[in-house]
């Protein structure tokens, strides 16, 4: 009973950064109805920003945190302007626009490679400091109180950003329909430069967590976890903020039992396993009414 109890909080711990790193794949399929797989590269790609500014810059993980959010939307906006605006207007745009994007994906995972020179790399211990606590029987430490409190702060924010200010409203608009939306008077790209550099900002900072808690950089970091990315947001509800968290949890309980009872290598097995159950009996999601980006 205390090993399920243990695995259990281990799997919410990782369902948090899961629902982070999904909830960047939701907002650009809500925003522009185009699946950006290259969304994995930008997750690699915080980790390495990560690395470097760790073990090469030497500054602590209170400081590369936001710098590398900054940094991985920043890249994400980027790949936007390069890889996906100029298809907008043209037929067959989510084809297109997929077809781009899995471009980036490899173009980005190859330029990481070199950088990290082909070898798996790791963020310095000093940068940032684990304490061990218990309670009572389970074990937790620091680091899995700060990747969960992180993950809850930046998606409340991330839901008053889209519920109690003006581009949120805009950006609903948007989703619901970009075309009316300009007709209106929104400015619909520089709406579609705020989802993509918030995606790649979560992006990167879940990123960074993975890296820390499993202390493995490599160049195909985002796509080993794209699955679970993807699960996460079907699971819970396209769109929907409160959704994908819940998503991610549901996920990060299914892969963690999956590496506690069976195998490791039956993680994404068992993970898919869930999305395409809910894709068969429920495509809607755990929370179908709760739209945050369609609806407005």
């Amino acid at each position: 009973m205390e090993f399920l109890a243990q695995q259990t909080l281990n799997g919410l711990v990782l369902g948090s950064v899961y629902g982070l790193y999904g909830l960047g794949f939701g907002l650009v399929l809500a925003n522009l109805k185009v699946f950006h797989v290259a969304h994995a590269a930008i997750f690699t790609w915080g980790a390495v920003f990560a690395w470097l500014l760790t073990s090469r810059a030497g500054l602590p993980m209170w400081i590369v945190l936001p710098v590398v959010a900054v940094a991985s939307g920043l890249l994400n906006v980027a790949t936007y302007f390069v890889v996906i605006r100029h298809l907008l207007r043209r037929r067959h745009t989510q084809l297109a626009a997929f077809i781009s994007s899995l471009g980036a994906l490899m173009f980005l995972d190859e330029v990481a490679a070199k950088v990290l020179g082909g070898v798996v790399e790791r963020i310095p211990r000093e940068a940032y400091s684990v304490h061990t606590l218990r309670l009572g029987g389970l074990q937790l430490n620091t680091l899995d109180i700060t990747i969960v409190v992180l993950t809850a702060v930046l998606m409340l924010l991330l839901g008053w950003l889209l519920h109690r200010t003006e581009w949120g409203r805009e950006a609903r608009a948007v989703a619901f329909n970009r075309e009316v939306a300009a007709l209106l008077g929104t400015n619909v790209d520089r709406v579609s430069t705020g989802v993509f550099f918030l995606s790649g900002a979560m992006g990167g900072v879940a990123a960074t967590l993975v890296a820390m808690a499993f202390n493995v950089i490599s160049a195909d970091l985002g796509s080993s976890y794209l699955v679970i990315a993807i699960a996460a947001m079907v699971v819970g509800g396209f769109g929907s903020v409160a959704g994908v968290a819940l998503g991610g949890l549901v996920i990060g309980l299914a892969s963690t039992y999956a590496v506690a009872y069976i195998n490791t290598s039956y993680r994404d097995l068992v993970v898919f396993v869930f999305l395409l159950l809910f894709l068969v009996v429920r495509p809607s999601g755990l929370l179908k009414t709760s739209n945050d980006l369609d609806r407005v």
